[in-house]
């Protein structure tokens, strides 16, 4: 995929609440995901809802991507590579299973092309984009807590509405109560939904809050206010366990966006999947 020409496009994206921005998006290759340019900025972050803030400033602009890495879009570096992990610790109502032969492909759910690709590790996610990097002379990673968090809040402050419910409506993610009702202790709707925004926040980013987990750079911290505030991962704490965030397909509504979990790195899961980050 070396040489092939980036995709690059000025799109006028439609939000949930029924405003525009025009979001720059960019494709290294066919098969590439689709990249948001998030600006350079400024936000506050703070452990708790009244706990001390602390300001975080990009000094430059960086892209993520638009959806969470689709099946269809991790397949490509499945044939290069023959990658081929399995094992995979698998969300049931009774909990978490621990599954030797589940993985990407058979995640204890039917998947499509257009699913989020999950039951991937830590190590799984880098690898992938550390291939995609060679692939196309761009540096492709995980993004840092910080960094993944500016970019889902769209430009959002540090408020309750933010924190509480992350700006949603129903119907607007895939959650237990995010259509109304509740899906725990029903298995068929333990699964995930196919990428496609229910609801683009004002950067332009689809599917932040639900559905899947993403995993970010950052160890395992103790509190938010040692983190670096130029938004640089926070790599001092338990780093045989990384920072995960966004909520899933089982957690409530009002959970999504305060959602923030640390997993083991060697252990994939069908509710974390990955969203990448390109330096530009």
């Amino acid at each position: 995929m070396k040489n092939i020409a980036r995709w690059a496009v000025a799109a006028l994206t439609l939000l949930g609440a029924g405003s525009t921005l025009a979001a720059e998006e960019l494709q290294d290759c066919e098969t590439c995901p689709v990249m948001v340019v998030i600006p350079s900025g400024s936000f506050e972050r703070s452990d708790t809802l009244d706990g001390p803030a602390f300001s975080v400033t990009f000094e430059k602009q960086y892209a993520m991507a638009k959806f969470e890495l689709t099946l269809a879009e991790f397949k490509p570096f499945v044939a290069a590579t023959g990658f081929a992990d399995l094992g995979c610790e698998r969300f049931r109502t009774t909990g978490a299973i621990a599954d030797a032969e589940a993985g990407w492909q058979n995640p204890g759910f039917s998947v499509r092309d257009e699913h989020p690709v999950v039951c991937l590790s830590f190590e799984a996610a880098n690898a992938f984009a550390a291939w995609l990097s060679e692939q196309t002379g761009e540096t492709y990673r995980l993004p840092s807590e910080a960094e993944w968090d500016y970019a889902a809040r769209g430009g959002a402050g540090n408020g309750s509405d933010y924190l509480i419910n992350g700006n949603l409506e129903f119907a607007q993610a895939k959650c237990a109560t995010c259509f109304g009702g509740e899906v725990m202790g029903r298995e068929d709707d333990l699964a995930p939904s196919s990428v496609g925004g229910m609801n683009l926040n004002p950067f332009g980013l689809g599917d932040v809050l639900g559905n899947a987990a993403e995993w970010t750079l950052d160890c395992k911290n103790a509190s938010l206010a040692a983190a670096p505030t130029d938004g640089a991962a926070f790599l001092d704490g338990n780093c045989d366990q990384r920072i995960t965030r966004g909520g899933t397909f089982h957690n409530e509504m009002q959970e999504l966006a305060r959602f923030r979990f640390a997993r083991a790195i060697g252990v994939g899961h069908n509710d974390i999947g990955i969203r990448l980050l390109r330096e530009l």
